[in-house]
């Protein structure tokens, strides 16, 4: 796929009026929205470095993975929601632009990737399942290259 064909969907989605209006929106309004975005991604990596540090055996070792999933469950879906939500309506501000960047799509693909395994990996803590070390593990390294391709995005 070159970069200037995409989807129908994508083409149907930057000629909506929601993507007009965001476009003739206040300057001020995308700021506030990637404010909101970092302060989600903030929010969902940090419960997610907490809960994934205990699976893996570094941190809060007083404290049973299932109590501390438990405790950390609607911060960290509070988090993931506020993010992907906020940064659907990021996306919306210039489909386009987004849609032909390669960072862009890889960091979409991890950051679903990413967000399926690390609710996964909160039910399995909350059931007291045995840990998974491993996975608990490369989450975190996925959450870091999410992090940094989403920095990327506006220099490619």
């Amino acid at each position: 796929m070159s970069l200037t064909t995409h989807p129908a969907a994508i083409d149907w989605l930057a000629k909506s009026s929601l993507a007009h209006s965001f476009n003739e929106a206040d300057p001020w309004t995308f700021a506030t929205f990637m404010t909101i975005h970092l302060l989600g991604l903030a929010l969902a990596f940090g419960t997610s470095l907490i809960l994934n540090l205990r699976l893996i055996g570094l941190g809060l070792r007083a404290s049973q993975p299932a109590q501390i999933a438990r405790n950390l469950q609607p911060y960290l879906l509070a988090g993931l929601s506020i993010a992907l939500l906020s940064g659907l309506w990021l996306f919306i501000a210039d489909v386009l632009k987004f849609w032909a960047n390669p960072v862009f799509r890889t960091k979409l693909v991890l950051l679903i990737a990413l967000s399926l395994i690390q609710v996964w990996l909160l039910l399995r803590a909350q059931a007291d399942a045995q840990p998974a070390r491993a996975i608990a593990a490369l989450t975190l390294l996925v959450w870091f290259a999410t992090i940094v391709l989403g920095r990327l995005i506006g220099l490619v």
